[in-house]
């Protein structure tokens, strides 16, 4: 990664949902390659994790109909982007921690036909074991292929995002 985003020093508080994602979607990168060189696997997979799934969140807000509005008139802005069913105004469909399904990415490739898209989005299976709660377990059960196959899945997701951030568009 590049670093495009560069420092946080500049966000302030109304800074969009989806510049916190992209600028957190590096840290947690940076943080995870770090931690993976200095042989910490079970942290650097967790942050691998999360540096996805703050992307995609990036890329939902940015390129389709998510939103982090409140759910119900009056209430809180989400914790997480949203889709709205366009016949009700209700959730249809909430972006929360991976793993996220197939039918869960289907919203980013609707209607598109970019290759690149769909292939770097069909390796989000690395991440199928993944689990945010991780982070509470004694780290036993991380191996080394694990971190080094989501380490590459995370890489080509960050590029991909870094990419559709340059040009505006997601392929």
């Amino acid at each position: 990664m590049s670093g495009t985003l560069g420092t946080s020093s500049g966000a302030s508080s109304a800074a969009t949902h989806e510049h916190h994602y992209a600028h957190a979607a590096e840290r947690h990168y940076r943080d995870a390659v770090y931690l993976h060189g200095d042989g910490r696997l079970p942290n650097a997979d967790y942050h691998f994790g999360f540096a996805v799934e703050c992307a995609l969140k990036s890329l939902l807000l940015r390129f389709t109909a998510a939103t982090m509005a409140p759910k119900r008139e009056g209430g809180r802005p989400a914790k997480a982007p949203w889709v709205p069913d366009p016949a009700t105004g209700r959730v249809k469909h909430e972006y929360g921690h991976l793993p996220w399904l197939a039918a869960d990415v289907a919203l980013l490739t609707h209607g598109r036909s970019a290759a690149r898209l769909s292939a770097v989005l069909a390796t989000l299976t690395a991440f199928e074991s993944w689990t945010v709660h991780q982070r509470y377990l004694d780290g036993a059960a991380v191996s080394e292929a694990d971190v080094s196959k989501r380490r590459t899945v995370a890489r080509e997701i960050l590029t991909l995002h870094e990419q559709a951030l340059i040009t505006g568009r997601l392929q």
